[in-house]
């Protein structure tokens, strides 16, 4: 079974994952999305490419490759800073007190090139999983189209390139 807390090494690729505690939600509106998106960007994109992501009402999920001169212990922190930071400011835009995030995040290390393929699939089709919606280009806080349109603030080249290119890319998530 696998070992979700283990501490990140300095190299790699990881999913990282969490959810909110209890039946909170972590995001009630694009506004809420929109500002985790930007702590993400403040505290994680200095330490690792992230390869794809998706937010989701109560859970987020991340594939990132820590970059050379980042440690896993710098990751860590940069996780919990971003956590940290949207919970404070959510907490302050409505009252509310407390933590928002389960501890400890979770992590897998990416062992081989399928479970990469798993994951990055996992990742993009989790709206549909939860019936959010039924077309993957139809969720906006998740990577699926910006890594096709080529956008910036993922590693969309390294996931486009691992899959063997565009259409194979589309033709790989259905």
């Amino acid at each position: 079974m696998a070992n979700h807390t283990l501490p990140l090494n300095d190299d790699g690729l990881y999913h990282i994952y969490n959810r909110a505690v209890g039946n909170e939600k972590l995001f009630r509106n694009k506004r809420y999305y929109r500002q985790f998106m930007t702590r993400l960007e403040t505290h994680l994109s200095p330490l690792v490419d992230i390869w794809s992501y998706c937010l989701l009402p109560n859970h987020f999920h991340l594939l990132v490759e820590i970059k050379p001169e980042s440690t896993g212990a710098a990751i860590s922190k940069g996780i919990s800073d971003c956590c940290n930071s949207y919970t404070k400011w959510l907490n302050i835009l409505n009252g509310r007190k407390g933590s928002l995030f389960m501890r400890p995040f979770k992590r897998d290390k990416i062992k081989d090139g399928r479970h990469l393929a798993t994951i990055i699939a996992y990742i993009h089709r989790n709206p549909i999983h939860h019936n959010y919606v039924s077309d993957l280009n139809a969720w906006e806080f998740c990577s699926y189209k910006k890594i096709l349109a080529g956008e910036p603030g993922t590693a969309f080249e390294k996931v486009i390139e691992f899959l063997g290119g565009k259409d194979a890319y589309v033709e790989f998530h259905n």
